[in-house]
Formats: structure tokens, sequence, C-alpha cells
């Protein structure tokens, strides 16, 4: 079974239609037909989500987001989560604790990360990291 954990980013990316975002919706057409995938996303990285939504799309509900993200599992930010998130700060000060939550939940599921930031390109992670736009 292949595991993947979305960064705020890359749900952002299909929401808003962005570059890579194209990339993020054929991954959950692919659960909606069947697919052997589980897609997970932190409810840090679904915080993230809402209040960008809030400022950018006033008009669309956290219903219709949520929607727009079935089949994906939304995993709380518990137990020893903020340990494991914190300790990604020795791997770059410039990771937000989205970025940090993401890679925390990708490590512990031992799942690969998405994402559209650059960054997690150039640390040393331990964990794999898939950038969703070229």
């Amino acid at each position: 079974m292949n595991s993947i954990v979305l960064d705020s980013s890359a749900v952002l990316a299909m929401i808003q239609g962005e570059l890579g975002g194209d990339r993020v919706e054929a991954l959950l057409d692919s659960i909606e037909a069947g697919a052997d995938v589980h897609v997970y996303v932190s409810w840090v990285n679904w915080c993230e989500v809402l209040t960008r939504n809030r400022r950018d799309n006033p008009d669309v509900t956290a219903d219709e987001l949520t929607s727009a993200l079935a089949g994906v599992e939304l995993v709380p930010f518990a137990g020893g989560a903020a340990e494991l998130a914190a300790n990604y700060a020795d791997f770059s000060r410039a990771l937000s604790l989205g970025d940090r939550a993401c890679l925390a939940l990708a490590r512990s599921l031992r799942a690969t990360a998405w994402t559209t930031e650059r960054l997690w390109a150039r640390c040393a992670l331990d964990v794999p990291v898939e950038l969703i736009r070229p």
C-alpha cells in the first residue's frame, strides 16, 4: 500500500488551480477509482488550508473544502507528533510549524510527503518528499 501525506501547499495548489494542483486532483481521483493508496493531511495543515481559504475565497465554505478532499484522512496532531515536529527544526529553521507537522506525520506513517515547498528538497530530510511542481 502506498501512503501519501499532503502538505497544505499541495492542497492549496489543487483548490486554487495552481501549478501542480492537477497532480493532487489526479491522486484524489485514483482514490475514488479504488487505487491502493492512503492519503492523509494533518489537522495543522488543514488549519492552514482553512485559514488561507478564508482570506482568499471567503465564499467557499469549510464543508465545500472537506468535500473536495473526499477519501483523505485528517489526522490529529497528538501524542509524539509535537516532539517529532519540533525535531524537524534541526533540519532547517525555515521550516514552518505546518511543514514540520506534515513531515512528522509522513515519518510516523512511513509515507511520502507531497509539497510545493522547494526548501524541503534542499534539506537532508529523513522522509521521502515529492515536489508536485516542476
